[in-house]
């Protein structure tokens, strides 16, 4: 991997990447100062629900309904759709605005070049990551709170996870195509299907066909309550892998534009 090449494409993300760190870091502070308020009158109201409901509303995690929905839908979709467009963008926008044989000309491979774009992601999406549990973590120091430092470390860390698996599904497709829309339509149709599944199919009594998404992975194990789930994780790590082997495979037998 060239070194250069990465420094370049971490200082083409590291705007991009500081902003919604610190925005969904500010989020999460507020979050735990509101959910305080809200713990005993939402237990009233859904002391009665079925276990699926109260998952599915957030309403049964520790730190209480507004923490809950922080962890299942705020952040994580934030998190997915700049890991789609960020990866559906990383090979295939080059060969958009026409930088492609400008990179290519530079000595390095196209491996090399893959390479170089998927860690900087990987990088990006660990900056944000980090400035959300931050975020989080100031709200339960001034506020406190129900979770856990193991917890909220655990939380961060399966939707950090969670996002690098749909950045290297987006990167895979923008490799197999060179075209930025068509990858992030396509990772993105797939992260919407997959949170769907994971969400809906247990209200069903569908839960074991909710274990086929990404989404059950970074959630399904409750890691705000019981830390971290290694099996799931290594299951997230071996969707990226398999991911970016199929970029690796593409990208460097197709003909490249621009």
């Amino acid at each position: 991997m060239s070194t250069e090449l990465l420094t370049q494409e971490v200082r083409h993300r590291r705007n991009g990447a500081a902003t919604l760190g610190l925005v969904l870091g500010g989020y999460g502070f507020f979050a735990v100062a509101i959910s305080n308020s809200l713990i005993q009158p939402l237990a009233n109201i859904t002391r009665n629900m079925p276990a699926a409901v109260k998952a599915f509303v957030g309403s049964n995690v520790p730190g209480g309904y507004v923490v809950g929905e922080t962890f299942t839908l705020i952040v994580p979709i934030a998190l997915v759709v700049y890991a789609v467009v960020a990866g559906a963008g990383a090979v295939a926008g080059e060969e958009r605005d026409g930088t492609m044989s400008m990179l290519s000309a530079q000595p390095v491979t196209r491996t090399q070049v893959l390479i170089a774009k998927a860690a900087s992601l990987g990088l990006s999406l660990v900056a944000v990551a980090a400035l959300f549990w931050a975020g989080v973590a100031l709200g339960c120091l001034a506020f406190g709170s129900q979770l856990t430092e193991a917890g909220l470390a655990a939380g961060a860390v399966h939707l950090l996870f969670l996002g690098l698996a749909f950045a290297a599904i987006a990167l895979a497709f923008g490799a197999a195509t060179g075209r930025p829309e068509t990858a992030s339509q396509a990772a993105g149709g797939i992260a919407v299907v997959a949170y769907l599944a994971n969400a809906m199919l247990p209200l069903a009594g569908l839960g074991r066909w909710a274990e086929l998404s990404p989404w059950h992975y970074a959630l399904g194990s409750d890691p705000l309550r019981n830390g971290v789930d290694l099996a799931h994780l290594c299951l997230l790590t071996a969707l990226c892998v398999v991911a970016l082997v199929l970029a690796a495979a593409t990208f460097a037998r197709r003909d490249l534009r621009g």
